[in-house]
């Protein structure tokens, strides 16, 4: 009889914890949706200050109509083909026993390599700066850059914007229309990329194409707490914890 009246009690204790933290969530979720609109509020003006108005990001333009850019690519993409071959005549060499040419052929296949990554690393640079020329400091275009020059800019970014005491970074990633069958790379490797810092990550805002990363706030995941209320809204009494 007295352990059937704990449990009650234990039952009646937990369900009240779960109303209040229901009521705390609500209550954060609204706050959230109330800083998030301030906050947008501010990042258009500041963009209008800077653009003149208009929209709430500066459209970036199609990388294709820069001619730099699309030679340093061409370069690059030369340089990883007569690579490619210098591997696979090294690799004939040395199954034809033939050492010496097999290890001069691989020499120069390095030497193609280190080339083909100096052609895209000047053409990563170039069109950042290109595309990010007169842009706010709490935001950055990737269109045109692989994946990992991509995420060395963000880091970047992050790690500048966290010095400086920004509070936020719109990160314009672009919607994946160039990617191979129209899959976007870039917005779900940036997306695990931040997760290693202290922020708020979320997708197509202010527009989409963009990540929204708020710094400060942590990154807030609740999900087993929710998982708990929900079971336990649901009567259900078998929970390990």
């Amino acid at each position: 009889m007295g352990n059937s009246q704990s449990m009650d009690k234990v039952q009646h204790v937990v369900k009240t914890g779960i109303n209040i933290y229901k009521q705390v969530k609500k209550e954060q979720e609204q706050q959230q949706h109330n800083d998030y609109n301030n906050n947008n509020n501010n990042y258009n003006n500041n963009n209008n200050n800077h653009s003149g108005g208009g929209s709430s990001y500066h459209p970036s333009a199609d990388i294709d109509d820069d001619d730099e850019y699309a030679q340093l690519r061409a370069q690059a993409h030369e340089e990883a083909e007569k690579r490619n071959d210098c591997y696979a005549r090294s690799q004939e060499a040395y199954k034809n026993g033939d050492g010496a040419e097999a290890k001069e052929l691989s020499n120069q296949g390095h030497h193609h390599d280190n080339l083909m990554k100096q052609y895209n690393q000047r053409a990563a640079d170039h069109i950042f700066s290109v595309k990010n020329q007169g842009r706010p400091s709490n935001e950055i275009d990737l269109h045109g850059l692989f994946v990992k020059e991509a995420s060395a800019k963000v880091e970047e970014a992050l790690q500048r914007c966290q010095a400086n005491g920004e509070k936020d970074l719109v990160i314009i990633v672009g919607k994946g229309l160039h990617s191979p069958n129209q899959i976007a790379k870039l917005k779900p490797a940036i997306i695990e990329l931040v997760k290693k810092y202290e922020v708020t990550c979320q997708p197509n805002i202010p527009n989409p194409g963009c990540l929204y990363i708020e710094f400060g706030k942590g990154t807030g995941d609740l999900s087993w707490l929710d998982r708990f209320t929900e079971r336990m809204s649901n009567n259900d009494q078998c929970l390990i914890m």
